[in-house]
């Protein structure tokens, strides 16, 4: 790494990387929850003799589920792609500007890849 390349030091990115792994196991927790709850539901509709009115109410909880796990998914890929940004140095900088991005926005989101600018 260029020595001229801002970063954040290796206590801080430790501290980040603290939180983005707590973050991802929660969110692995929760997606194995809720693909539980999906098999169960599917199975509840298939083993049960329902008007359509109820199968309705399930099928529009199944798509509720699904839209979850989507979130979800989505959610730990761009955290394990933080957790990688940290192994390899480019953890804390806007992907635009190389500049660092400000401690308290990773601190409230730590999947940010560009910091905001106000503008004057």
């Amino acid at each position: 790494m260029e020595n001229n390349v801002p970063s954040y030091s290796p206590a801080k990115l430790k501290k980040f990387k603290t939180i983005i792994t707590e973050k991802l196991e929660n969110t692995t927790n929760e997606l194995a929850n809720l693909k539980a709850n999906l098999k169960s539901q599917k199975q509840k509709v298939a083993n049960t003799n329902t008007d359509f009115n109820e199968n309705s109410k399930h099928f529009q909880e199944q798509a509720k589920d699904k839209r979850l796990i989507r979130r979800f998914q989505n959610k730990a890929r761009a955290l394990n792609a933080a957790l990688s940004r940290i192994e390899n140095g480019t953890y804390g900088r806007c992907t635009r500007t190389n500049q660092l991005i400000r401690e308290e926005r990773l601190l409230a989101m730590p999947t940010a890849q560009f910091e905001i600018i106000k503008k004057q």
